[in-house]
């Protein structure tokens, strides 16, 4: 027989084809899947995209030089056809940040009674840090972040073995923008001992927003997390129902 009418060669050139069509289907697929990117600048990592109609994280690749402090480059970049909503910083001091002041200081005063730590932490400052908002047609949605620092420091201790610091208590949460009313879409409160006498870094909120996306009828804030040279890009998905974790993503070294 030569090799044409040979039926296991017929069956290996079978094979051969169909893996052919099934990696020309999978390349047309992910060229039409629906990738959420961040471009800083300097590279354009993706880091999540969706599978099956749900939100997976990417492994992405970042360099040794240490993550930029600064977001006012990044671009979050989306394929699909999706629409990116961009997100604003409230101006401390304007009418706005003083109409939410009162409600975000009440969240905080509750949250800290609901962790019980109202009578170790009542005389430290307290501040609203940060706000910022995201427009939605006539309904807003703000992202905001207040803390309390607290002196942590022991006069009958040894300061080389346990060196003084403060103790920080910082309370985030979401809030929808109503004519007359501002309701909670959902808070967390976090425990930060930060040492004395070290730099603190650059002043920036603990997570920063860098747009929305509305996918499957539901509200996603994109927000970068970063501490020294960890950095990390987490989805909240933020409704009416309250707010929830989509994924977290970290990058791993090159």
């Amino acid at each position: 027989m030569t090799p044409s009418t040979n039926p296991i060669a017929l069956r290996l050139i079978g094979v051969l084809l169909a893996l052919g069509a099934a990696s020309t289907a999978s390349s047309h697929a992910q060229t039409g899947a629906t990738v959420l990117s961040i471009d800083d600048g300097r590279q354009v990592k993706s880091i999540a995209r969706v599978v099956n109609g749900r939100w997976i994280a990417e492994t992405w690749c970042t360099p040794g030089e240490p993550p930029s402090a600064t977001t006012d480059r990044e671009r979050v970049i989306v394929s699909g056809g999706l629409r990116i909503g961009a997100v604003r910083a409230v101006v401390p001091g304007s009418p706005e940040w003083l109409r939410l002041t009162p409600k975000i200081t009440d969240l905080f005063e509750r949250r800290e009674r609901e962790e019980r730590l109202s009578d170790r932490t009542a005389n430290g400052p307290r501040a609203v840090d940060w706000i910022y908002a995201a427009e939605d047609g006539d309904r807003g949605t703000y992202y905001f972040e207040a803390s309390r620092r607290v002196s942590n420091v022991s006069a009958d201790v040894d300061h080389d073995i346990d060196p003084p610091g403060t103790l920080r208590i910082v309370v985030a949460g979401f809030l929808r923008n109503a004519p007359d009313r501002l309701p909670v879409l959902g808070t967390k409160t976090e425990l930060r001992w930060e040492q004395d006498g070290l730099s603190a870094g650059p002043s920036r909120a603990d997570l920063t927003p860098l747009g929305t996306l509305a996918h499957g009828g539901r509200s996603l804030w994109v927000m970068k997390g970063q501490s020294g040279s960890s950095l990390w890009f987490t989805l909240y998905d933020v409704s009416g129902q309250g707010t929830s974790t989509v994924l977290t993503t970290r990058g791993v070294r090159c």
